[in-house]
């Protein structure tokens, strides 16, 4: 187990880092939808269909991207790729409260599925990788679980905002939350030393994202 020590100023603090981003990227990008999509679509006179469709294309343009995203995680490492990933997200949240045409709707849900790429499970596996390689089965684990709290915190933050500022005011607090705490916290990992061992003896015990 790691000492307090190894949390507040070893590499451990990196798994304490990347467990708040990872809670702030899924509870700001990947879990409101089911909420806020009902809502976009009725204000706009879209079928849910159509506005649900949007999410899938994220989730589409996820995959799609996710090999190019790896190659940039190889060659640069989950630290930096993960703050432009989060930047990403904010530009995207803020554009979709303005995407009134059906076009730009689609298109700002691209630029969110690229941003998931970038920002969730795999870059901060690999960033993990990077700190700990072979030992890093356990931070990796853990850092799983931290973003398994995702859900229980945004359902419940989602529908408080969607009361108090609708749904626009709730993408753009989210937005600001991204841009503001989570490339700033994924930009303390570069200050944590990176071994000069390779990221490929690792990959094989990374848990699949759920």
């Amino acid at each position: 187990m790691p000492t307090l020590r190894d949390v507040i100023a070893g590499p451990w603090r990196a798994v304490l880092v990347l467990g708040v981003t990872e809670i702030l990227s899924w509870g700001a990008i990947f879990y409101p939808p089911v909420l806020t999509v009902p809502l976009i679509a009725d204000e706009r006179g879209w079928s849910m269909s159509f506005a649900m469709g949007g999410f899938s294309l994220a989730l589409l343009t996820a995959g799609l991207v996710s090999p190019r995203v790896g190659r940039l995680i190889d060659r640069y490492g989950g630290h930096r790729v993960m703050p432009i990933g989060s930047l990403l997200g904010a530009v995207g949240l803020a554009l979709i409260v303005y995407a009134v045409h059906p076009a730009a709707y689609l298109a700002v849900w691209i630029l969110l599925g690229v941003a998931t790429a970038a920002t969730l499970y795999d870059p901060a596996f690999a960033t993990l990788g990077r700190i700990f390689g072979l030992r890093a089965r356990r931070p990796i684990t853990t850092l799983t679980l931290a973003g398994g709290f995702a859900s229980t915190v945004s359902w419940p933050v989602t529908h408080v905002l969607l009361d108090a500022v609708g749904w626009q005011g709730t993408y753009l607090i989210f937005a600001a939350v991204l841009a503001l705490v989570a490339a700033f916290m994924a930009l303390y990992v570069r200050r944590i030393p990176l071994p000069q061992k390779s990221l490929q003896s690792v990959l094989s015990v990374q848990p699949t994202a759920g």
